[in-house]
């Protein structure tokens, strides 16, 4: 076996309803996007082998993934030619997740038939399945969360990383315009929150004021979803400003404030249709629909961290509406159907 995948990245706009009160919790929008990605080249070796950063890391992912199909490690060489920056808002663990599950399913010809199988394998999907659905096949998604209470599928409200709940349910998915483009900037002086900073976060937040997840429903339902469908992308760039400020998104942005908000408004300032803080950051985005200006919204952004001597990377990347991509010989399509795959 020899094969090379491919994984897009995740921007989290933010999640929905973080009451309950109607019985369900989470639920989120977002958008796959080309770059930054992970490539992985899987090929025979005399045994598990990993060419990384952090091959500690890759290693423990696989041995899970091993230990819950009863599996010892396959003989194989990892080798991670470009990977997604962790803890930044890019949601990397799961595309990494799922890129190893489908390498190791592929090599004990294990099939699964659907994506949330998948998911349920590597534990991921249990708050936001955002990131699941980007690698799956792309584009922008909607889910709309989990059921929530006494005898439901949750009984309380915890991050993806903390949470056993399966996959939400998939409310839309549609093709972002190939001319959008989103500007990326990660200042490197700070990771976004994740493992138990996360869930105290989580813990000590919940639940917020019924009144702001009905705002965030009303400009999730009646200027986002519109605006993607039309290709409107005004609309959408609204919508995205619109939750940056109310329901759990406020509170995401206000850890990393004044630093975040200030590159929010720089970013608008300089021409962006709609910017925003992907999942628990740091990393922000911004809209817009050339190259030319995505460039100038790069450039100012860039020039406003360099003023305050923070490094940072910077991408400006296309929407990716394919998913994962799979080439090389010895993979099988019936692995899982809903993949781009190419021979």
């Amino acid at each position: 076996m020899r094969m090379k995948i491919t994984t897009p990245s995740r921007l989290h706009f933010g999640l929905i309803d973080f009451n309950g009160a109607l019985g369900r919790i989470d639920g989120g929008a977002g958008v796959a996007i080309s770059s930054p990605r992970n490539v992985l080249e899987v090929r025979d070796s005399d045994a598990f082998k990993v060419n990384s950063s952090e091959p500690e890391l890759i290693e423990g992912i696989a041995r899970k993934i091993c230990d819950n199909l009863g599996k010892p490690l396959p003989n194989f060489e990892v080798t991670v030619e470009e990977e997604i920056h962790k803890h930044a808002g890019f949601g990397s663990k799961t595309q990494i997740s799922l890129a190893l599950a489908y390498a190791i399913c592929q090599e004990y010809g294990i099939t699964y038939a659907s994506i949330e199988e998948l998911a349920r394998l590597v534990n991921r999907g249990g708050t936001s399945g955002i990131g699941v659905r980007a690698f799956d096949r792309g584009g922008f998604i909607l889910d709309c969360g989990h059921s929530y209470g006494p005898g439901k599928e949750k009984t309380s409200c915890l991050p993806s990383s903390a949470s056993n709940a399966k996959l939400a349910p998939l409310v839309m998915r549609c093709d972002v315009p190939d001319h959008w483009r989103f500007v990326l900037v990660t200042p490197l002086y700070d990771e976004g929150s994740h493992g138990k900073s996360e869930v105290d976060i989580f813990k000590s937040s919940f639940p917020i004021k019924a009144a702001q997840v009905d705002r965030i429903c009303r400009i999730v339902l009646m200027q986002m979803v519109p605006g993607i469908l039309e290709k409107d992308i005004e609309t959408f760039g609204k919508a995205i400003n619109g939750i940056q400020s109310i329901g759990f998104k406020n509170i995401e942005v206000k850890i990393k404030s004044p630093l975040v908000p200030n590159m929010l408004t720089i970013m608008d300032s300089a021409g962006s249709y709609g910017s925003g803080m992907s999942s628990f950051g740091p990393t922000v985005f911004g809209l817009t629909d050339n190259d030319r200006k995505a460039e100038e919204i790069q450039k100012t952004v860039c020039d406003y961290l360099s003023d305050l001597d923070i490094e940072c990377q910077s991408w400006i990347s296309e929407p990716n509406n394919n998913g994962v991509l799979i080439s090389g010989h010895g993979h099988n399509r019936a692995v899982l159907k809903n993949t781009a795959m190419i021979q």
